[in-house]
């Protein structure tokens, strides 16, 4: 298991890579994300963490650096792996519904020609 310090270094020497990541999740999943932070953190000062305490700081800082850039720049959102398959769903599903109207305008188109064809037919029959 990685030491307090370096994972707190880690943190610090990957500051703009972090928050980049964090800019792509919701405002929503920001919020709970400060929301978890706080709570660790009253845990950290409750059992006297620095480490752990100065560690959730910066990870705070990091995630409303995040909603003060994606709300000035107007970031949008990084679709998740459900929404992107249900995205992927509604496609093949959208597809499916032209094919099954272009199958059915044939076979209406079918049955209209048949009539055609056996009107024609019966007035050429009524000739002989």
């Amino acid at each position: 298991m990685m030491s307090k310090d370096v994972r707190i270094q880690i943190a610090l020497d990957n500051w703009d890579e972090y928050v980049d990541a964090l800019t792509k999740l919701s405002d929503k999943e920001l919020i709970k994300k400060l929301e978890l932070i706080d709570i660790q953190s009253q845990i950290a000062f409750k059992t006297k963490n620095e480490d752990s305490a100065q560690l959730l700081e910066i990870w705070w800082k990091q995630t409303v650096e995040a909603r003060i850039l994606k709300a000035e720049n107007n970031i949008a959102d990084e679709p998740n792996e459900i929404e992107l398959a249900i995205a992927d769903i509604e496609t093949v599903v959208a597809k499916a519904e032209e094919r099954q109207e272009i199958v059915e305008s044939a076979q209406t188109y079918q049955k209209v020609y048949k009539q055609k064809v056996k009107e024609d037919n019966s007035d050429q029959m009524s000739l002989f």
